[in-house]
């Protein structure tokens, strides 16, 4: 493969290259100046220095294949410049003159004098520098001169005009084109072009003027550029157009700029047979102008009429893509029924957006500009069909999308594999078994996986997540960037069809439908849905049924159906690798008659596969090992509707499939038989009306034995396992006498279901009983005996027992079953449903007192209110404070919180200390002690203090006069002396004190008490004092206060009021 490219890489290469085998020259040939003596003797001079050769006339260097010519003589005497090399292969990229002062020096000549005397046949590039003018030559042959010649202002001159209308003279006639520009745009020199200035150069194509004011342009100066198919003049003053009529330009232009300052008439160019199109900023329209009208800088252009005279259709856009070379006729949601006859440009092909229209039929292409389309688009229009004599000769794109179209013609098909990009989503087709040809042509569209391109990366990276795979390197974007797209079939070959690839595909085309990025979905009719991924849909013509074929395709995932299925269908899916389920859909295929999955790998048959009209079902030789309850009881609704194959699964024995097994048992006889001997059980050995299976849920292996709803009347012969345990079901029969212990092996038996039968007494129990039920049998009571085994495999095995549902006695002989019920309920399942016979009464509920009386309940009841007074006691005494607060606080038993006060005579209630810092403190105090609900006499210094009294004799006496001593013990009280002088005398009069004086409100500023002297801080230290950001700080402030006959007192005060 890298060979290939290496050769595609050199065939590129010499195809746009100027290759050839000639040699670079390096040096100039030594004998050089030895040629130059020869011809004008010993007495010239010459030298030749590292590849540097000086004369009296001019300076030659070569330095890495360019070769600048120097001119240091001021005039022209002979030209003497020689060949420097001895071979005529060798070759040079660039030639370069200077030093010519003169405007109308002979050395001013064009390339093909100087390879000529230099002895080279050709050159890429050679430029001639003049004072006010550089004039270039590209790709100069000896033979046929330049193909591109470019003169390029330094400054204006009037001489520059003559300098190149003779250079373009001796110019030869091969010339292609000719570039005349002025790089300064803050001048606009006068360049004057003589009439035969092109005389000869019948090969030229391209003239190009830029920013000067041309004159001197006339019919004549064109006459021999037959040719010419562009002329640009690109921001230029023309003020005389009469050049244009030109019968030359007329018939070669095919492509011109008039970027001028004058409004053009573009009736000048109606002559213009070839012209394409104009480049134009301002101008007069002319309607009969076929050209295309181009504003500069614009992609889209104006278009008049087609060159067949078409203009362009009523009712719709035309404009011209420059940028793409095409006519975009725009018709779409014009609300027509028939497409017009159609412009063809000059230029170009014809795109036709007829979209959204009411069109029911395609035109025939014979019609005028119809055939000649390269694009149509005609979505969302109301066609039925597509026919060969209505599609145009040669599109290379063809939208169809949201018509009514449902096949297509073979002729159809073969014209559409020539069509580039073909769109038809939206499109519902109906695909019959033996059009093999619409199969294949579906089949390989599909293969075109085309993601939307907003969905691609978060796609391939859900992909990645979950396998490893270097599939998005073989995704391009399409033209219009909607959506990237690659070609299955391709990949499938470079990947080899591996299975890793295989995997990696299935997921991402569940991703693809998972992400709705499917850009151009095949809907198919009968599915409303694409066919799934790597099958084949089609439509028996016969019977009209469906057929969804997916047989051998290694998918790992059931297909994707997400509508449901109207119709006959019947899918085949054998030989894959089927494991996995998507999500269920949100509707059932009610269509779906006939599912085949054989040779699969299922491990469960979800329901919503099954059909309600499924009439073949075949899962043989799958991994599945029983059903679902719901799948049999389905399969059992259809028993004569539905014919299921289930050979060569490895059924198993288990009794999570214990329904299962009961159909298969007679459904598949020799299935369930293979079961059976899985189990070390023959089917002669498991009763007839029976179910014989092992459970797994518990530490050892059980055989369990359903019988139930059988309507037996005694227990038959049963199988055993060799090892493990028994549980027997006879639950709903017709049971009247308990089992005998000689039709079974007792001992391993350790669940015994025997409910809804007519049992009235026990027999006998196995010895490893760990469940028994005997709910809804004829019981009265439970003997000795039975109570005693019971009881004993209760305490040591945690065994469960049901009762309920028997007409128990509930009388004083059998208060024992009483206490062993009430003993035993936590092991007793639903013991409150455990009734006696007659009253209902549940006999959880019933106390041996209620059977027989006893004088035990008074002598209980005396006990337990003793003991509920001594809590009581116990609670008052641990909590008394907290009480006696919320007493004093709410008034209630006052005469308990009263206490004897010993300074009842005392003036005042409480005695405030602060510092002056603190007044705004003492406000509320004020407001809540005098004014409250409960009334007190402060002393505080501001308001009872004498002016002019000692103060220590005043503190000392509120001191004494004060039944309490209240502290605002703030960080300014702390600091102020006076204050901690109110706080000793406060300590030391109620030291002696037997109740506590003194009460200490702390804030919330003071952090320690490193301020206080030794006493007053051990006192802080050992005694509690109220925080006054305490939430309960008032209601502990009152009790604290005296309030022993506190009530009489406001009594009285408010009598003297009165």
């Amino acid at each position: 493969m890298s060979s290939q490219i290496i050769f595609l890489f050199v065939l590129i290469f010499t195809q746009n290259s100027r290759i050839h085998c000639s040699k670079q020259l390096d040096n100039i040939r030594k004998d050089y100046c030895e040629i130059y003596f020869g011809e004008f003797g010993e007495n010239r001079s010459c030298s030749i220095t590292d590849n540097i050769v000086t004369t009296e006339d001019y300076q030659m260097s070569l330095v890495v294949s360019t070769l600048k010519i120097n001119w240091t003589s001021p005039v022209f005497h002979r030209w003497n410049i020689y060949k420097i090399c001895n071979e005529t292969d060798y070759e040079l990229f660039k030639i370069t003159v200077h030093g010519i002062r003169s405007a109308v020096d002979m050395r001013i000549s064009p390339g093909v004098h100087y390879l000529d005397l230099l002895g080279l046949r050709e050159i890429d590039d050679y430029s001639i520098y003049l004072p006010s003018l550089v004039i270039t030559e590209e790709y100069v042959h000896y033979a046929n001169g330049p193909q591109i010649l470019t003169f390029e202002y330094v400054y204006d001159s009037p001489l520059n005009s003559m300098v190149i209308n003779n250079y373009i003279r001796k110019t030869m006639h091969n010339t292609k084109e000719i570039d005349i520009y002025n790089p300064n745009n803050f001048e606009m020199p006068t360049l004057t072009m003589e009439e035969n200035v092109f005389r000869g150069k019948y090969n030229m194509s391209a003239v190009t003027f830029t920013d000067f004011s041309v004159k001197g342009l006339t019919a004549k100066t064109f006459e021999n550029l037959t040719s010419l198919s562009r002329l640009i003049f690109d921001n230029v003053i023309l003020r005389d157009l009469s050049f244009l009529g030109s019968s030359t330009l007329q018939e070669s232009l095919t492509y011109c700029v008039m970027k001028v300052a004058s409004m053009v008439d573009l009736k000048n160019f109606d002559k213009f047979t070839t012209l394409e199109s104009i480049v134009v900023n301002r101008y007069k329209s002319f309607e009969n102008l076929t050209a295309f009208i181009c504003e500069p800088y614009k992609s889209h252009c104006q278009f008049t009429i087609g060159f067949n005279k078409v203009a362009c259709p009523f009712q719709c856009n035309c404009t011209y893509d420059r940028d793409k070379t095409r006519l975009e006729i725009d018709c779409w949601q014009k609300n027509l029924r028939t497409i017009p006859a159609l412009p063809v440009p000059k230029k170009g092909h014809s795109l036709l957006v007829f979209k959204a229209n009411r069109l029911a039929e395609l035109p025939y292409n014979s019609l005028e500009g119809y055939k000649n389309l390269k694009s149509l688009d005609v979505s969302y229009n109301q066609l039925t069909s597509l026919s060969l004599s209505q599609l145009p000769e040669s599109l290379y794109h063809l939208d169809i999308r949201h018509n009514i179209i449902s096949t297509l013609s073979p002729q159809v098909v073969e014209y559409l594999h020539s069509v580039n990009t073909f769109h038809q989503f939206g499109n519902k087709w109906i695909i019959y078994c033996d059009e093999y040809y619409l199969k294949d042509f579906f089949r390989n569209e599909a293969n075109l996986l085309r993601i939307i391109t907003s969905k691609f990366n978060d796609i391939m990276r859900s992909v990645s997540l979950q396998i490893d795979t270097s599939i998005r390197m073989f995704f391009f974007k399409h033209t219009d960037y909607l959506y990237l797209e690659a070609n299955e079939d391709q990949m499938k070959r470079a990947f080899k069809s591996s299975y890793k690839f295989l995997k990696a595909m299935e997921l991402l085309n569940q991703y693809i439908g998972r992400f709705s990025a499917q850009y151009d979905e095949i809907i198919l009719q009968h599915l409303n849905a694409r066919c799934p991924y790597r099958c084949s849909c089609c439509v028996e013509r016969q019977t009209g049924d469906f057929i969804i074929n997916c047989r051998n395709l290694t998918l790992h995932f059931y297909p994707v159906i997400p509508n449901p299925i109207e119709y006959n269908t019947t899918i085949y899916l054998d030989a894959n690798e089927i494991s996995n389920f998507i999500d269920p859909p949100i509707t059932l295929y009610i269509g779906l008659k006939k599912l085949h999955l054989s040779q699969n790998r299922l491990r469960e048959l979800p329901l919503f596969l099954l059909s309600k009209n499924i009439t073949y079902l075949d899962v043989r030789n799958n991994l599945l090992r029983y059903l679902d309850d719901s799948d049999v009881a389905f399969l059992e609704n259809r028993e004569n509707i539905t014919k299921i194959e289930l050979s060569g699964n490895p059924w198993e024995f288990y009794c999570r499939g214990k329904t299962f097994l009961s159909y298969l048992r007679k459904h598949e006889p020799v299935e369930y038989e293979t079961a059976l001997r899985r189990a070390n059980i023959t089917q002669d050995k498991c009763p007839v009306d029976c179910i014989c299976c092992v459970e797994t849920q518990f530490e050892l292996h059980t055989l369990m034995i359903d019988c139930s709803g059988k309507d037996l009347r005694e227990i038959p012969p049963l199988p055993t396992l060799p090892l493990g345990q028994t549980t027997l079901i006879f639950e709903r029969n017709n049971l009247k006498k308990w089992p005998s212990s000689f039709l079974l092996e007792f001992s391993n038996v350790t669940r015994l279901y025997l409910a809804h039968n007519r049992l009235s007494a026990i027999d006998h129990l196995p010895e490893k009983l760990i469940h028994l039920d005997i709910s809804h049998n004829n019981f009265t009571a439970l003997d000795d005996r039975v109570r005693g085994f019971l009881q004993k495999r209760m305490n040591s095995s945690q065994m469960k027992l049901s009762l309920f549902g028997n007409p128990w006695t509930c009388s004083c002989e059998e208060k024992d079953f009483l206490v062993f019920v009430k003993a035993h309920a936590k092991n007793i399942a639903n013991p409150l449903a455990i009734q006696c016979s007659g009253t209902g009464r549940s006999l959880i509920e019933i106390e041996e007192a209620d059977i027989c009386p006893s004088v035990l309940i008074y002598f209980t009841s005396l006990a337990v209110s003793l003991l509920i007074l001594a809590l009581s006691l116990n609670v008052f005494v641990c909590f008394r404070r907290p009480i006696m607060i919320w007493f004093y606080e709410h008034e209630i038993c006052l005469s308990l919180v009263a206490r004897r006060e010993l300074d009842e005579e005392k003036k005042y209630d409480a005695f405030l200390a602060f510092t002056h810092k603190d007044e705004e403190l003492v406000e509320e105090f004020v407001d809540r002690l005098e004014n409250g609900k409960h009334k007190f006499r402060l002393c505080f210094y501001l308001r009872d203090w004498l002016v002019g009294e000692c103060i220590p004799d005043c503190i000392n006496q509120s001191v004494q006069g004060s039944r309490r001593i209240i502290i605002l013990m703030t960080k300014n009280f702390l600091q102020s002396t006076w204050g901690r002088l109110e706080f000793r005398l406060a300590l030391h009069a109620t030291s002696k004190d037997r109740c506590k004086r003194l009460i200490v409100v702390l804030y919330p500023d003071v952090e320690n008490f490193d301020d206080l002297d030794s006493e007053l801080k051990a006192y802080m230290v050992l005694n509690t004092y109220l925080e006054r950001n305490h939430p309960n700080f008032w209601n502990k402030l009152m009790y604290s206060m005296p309030h022993d006959m506190h009530s009489k007192r406001r009594r009285s005060d408010e009598e003297t009021e009165v």
